[in-house]
């Protein structure tokens, strides 16, 4: 009779524990390319991903200007999934740069080193994977690319590289 009942109390702990589990996504950076357009204009000195613990990466980017000042730039951010090459996927922004910049107040989130003469600076951005868990994304291979325009001509491309994984956890 205990016997029944220790196999009864286990069955409903395994059956709370089926019911209780969630699906968890993990994000992954994998690879940041840098790469100069135009070589009279800007340079990346720095652009690099580094790992500082499980799930958490660091960005560092620093692109010396040699055009200063700026006062016209352009940023068209997409998302491309990985599916027989990598192809547009759902996100297609342009920024305007300058505007972006004149009215920081409105992005307090934010947080760059932005020098307009010298360089461009992102130091020590931290990418956490629980910041991106509840993306609309499926689990696949992606690439976050960044084309930045000066005065309508391409001048750089950036491209970040990850993965969404789902996984059920407890």
């Amino acid at each position: 009779m205990a016997c029944i009942r220790q196999i009864f109390l286990f069955a409903n702990i395994v059956a709370f524990h089926l019911v209780t589990m969630q699906a968890k996504s993990s994000f992954k950076f994998t690879n940041i390319n840098c790469s100069d357009q135009d070589i009279k204009f800007s340079h990346f000195e720095i652009c690099r991903l580094k790992v500082i613990g499980r799930g958490v990466v660091s960005l560092n980017i620093k692109a010396e200007l040699y055009k200063t000042p700026v006062t016209n730039s352009t940023i068209i951010m997409a998302l491309y999934k990985k599916s027989n090459g990598f192809q547009p996927y759902l996100y297609n922004y342009t920024i305007d740069v300058c505007a972006f910049f004149e009215n920081r107040k409105r992005y307090p989130v934010v947080k760059m080193i932005f020098a307009y003469n010298d360089a461009i600076v992102v130091k020590d951005l931290v990418l956490n994977e629980d910041m991106f868990r509840f993306l609309p994304l499926p689990a696949a291979e992606y690439v976050f690319k960044m084309k930045v325009f000066a005065y309508n001509d391409l001048k750089s491309t950036v491209e970040v590289r990850f993965h969404r994984q789902d996984s059920l956890m407890p």
